[in-house]
């Protein structure tokens, strides 16, 4: 039976795999740093708790994550492990929950969204309530916004009657320098 430690060190490990997919979320020709999975995972927050039975961890009070220039902010995020101890889900919850990544020419990919969530399993990153993505001044906003890393396909949607999709696209923002 793997230690409390082992247990913990592996929940860490994987919690900011969001992190990193989340350079991914805008399809341009420069990416995010490579070095950055290769960095060491800090978290920071006001409680942190972990369930062996179920596999969770949970991280809650003004959480800030950083793996190199990944940057996550949110009120609460949960990392849930299944049976087998493979990354199931990492949730992050906030008002708003914020995240920005450098790519590998200097630029950032930032976002926002009530709810975040990675799906490893279904490889979707999931930007849930008022959500937003920004490469420089292009932006999407939409109340639903999914990218499916494996696709590099992103889908926004807005659920409310009458609801709009939105998108600003600048063509400097998507030139390397």
């Amino acid at each position: 039976m793997p230690s409390i430690t082992h247990n913990l060190k592996h929940l860490l490990t994987v919690s900011l795999s969001i992190g990193a997919a989340f350079g991914l979320l805008v399809s341009t020709p420069a990416h995010a740093l490579k070095d950055d999975q290769n960095q060491p995972i800090n978290v920071e927050s006001q409680e942190q708790s972990a369930d062996l039975q179920a596999n969770k961890l949970v991280f809650s009070g003004n959480v800030v994550a950083t793996q190199g220039s990944i940057k996550l902010n949110a009120d609460k995020v949960e990392v849930t492990r299944n049976n087998q101890g493979a990354l199931e889900s990492i949730v992050a919850y906030g008002n708003p929950v914020t995240f920005e990544q450098q790519q590998d020419n200097g630029k950032y990919i930032k976002g926002r969204a009530h709810t975040v969530s990675y799906l490893p399993e279904a490889t979707k990153i999931v930007l849930q309530g008022r959500a937003t993505i920004w490469q420089g001044e292009s932006s999407m906003t939409g109340e639903h916004i999914e990218y499916n890393i494996a696709t590099q396909r992103m889908r926004a949607a807005t659920q409310s009657q009458g609801g709009r999709v939105s998108s600003t696209f600048v063509p400097a923002d998507f030139k390397d320098k």
